[in-house]
């Protein structure tokens, strides 16, 4: 998952002796892991850089990669910019199924920056990392070069109510509380709510955002209008799109 930061070996190896690791140019598992511990909680890799979040309650794992599909395409593009925003969908039932969804796409390329929810392998809750920052993923059209994509992975519709309770056990169907999708939609799990509450306050501070207010609007934007929040959900860049209008509030409204 760190290919980006890969290509910088002067700048792994400054940081592996930082670390206290040695310094072979390659930041892998034992650097990630030697990381995590020197600096007191996970990292992310945000723009080509290992970045620090210490103190964070939630975990960050970095197993999975979109960097390539099996086909030997590109999930991604380099990013020309630094994001100016932060987009928020929802996709899969879990974690696992959301990156298997996105590396299994045939014909297509889809990706996210980060998935948030459910680990089934793991058996905990947790934030992935399929990309780094410093690329551009594939989830909101022309979107996509001003963004990073976050996808919360459980389900909001009830069809699949009983698909989502395999990992989201205590998952209802309620009314759906904005004005956009169906009358009814599942709620959203607590602990979900809350790790991703956190963890986009975090992004957004790293990504330098945190001066610009979050959008928690039902409004469609503009790219150049969306753009001028630090985080939209879906449902701002398109009248088709709902997510994630029903739970913005619980996700980013803190």
């Amino acid at each position: 998952m760190f290919e980006l930061v890969n290509k910088n070996k002067e700048y792994v190896k400054q940081l592996q002796e930082e670390i206290g690791v040695h310094a072979d140019g390659i930041f892998g598992k034992g650097s990630l892991k030697a990381a995590e511990e020197y600096y007191g909680g996970p990292v992310i890799a945000h723009m080509g850089k290992i970045v620090p979040i210490p103190g964070a309650s939630y975990v960050v794992d970095h197993k999975h990669s979109l960097w390539q599909l099996p086909d030997g395409t590109r999930n991604h593009r380099m990013r020309k910019g630094d994001a100016s925003s932060i987009c928020v969908h929802w996709g899969g039932l879990n974690v696992k199924h959301c990156y298997m969804v996105f590396f299994g796409a045939k014909d297509r390329h889809v990706s996210s920056h980060f998935g948030i929810g459910w680990d089934p392998v793991e058996e905990r809750y947790e934030i992935d990392q399929w990309l780094d920052t410093g690329v551009v993923a594939y989830h909101a059209g022309k979107f996509n070069g001003y963004s990073i994509g976050i996808d919360i992975t459980q389900h909001p519709s009830p069809k699949y109510l009983k698909h989502t309770q395999k990992f989201y056990p205590d998952a209802q169907v309620i009314p759906n509380p904005s004005g956009r999708g169906p009358s009814e939609c599942v709620d959203l799990d607590p602990e979900i709510a809350r790790i991703a509450s956190e963890f986009i306050e975090d992004l957004r501070k790293i990504a330098e955002l945190d001066h610009k207010p979050k959008c928690l609007d039902e409004e469609v934007y503009s790219v150049k209008d969306a753009s001028k929040f630090s985080v939209v959900g879906h449902h701002n860049l398109s009248k088709n799109k709902w997510d994630c209008a029903p739970w913005m509030e619980e996700l980013y409204g803190n």
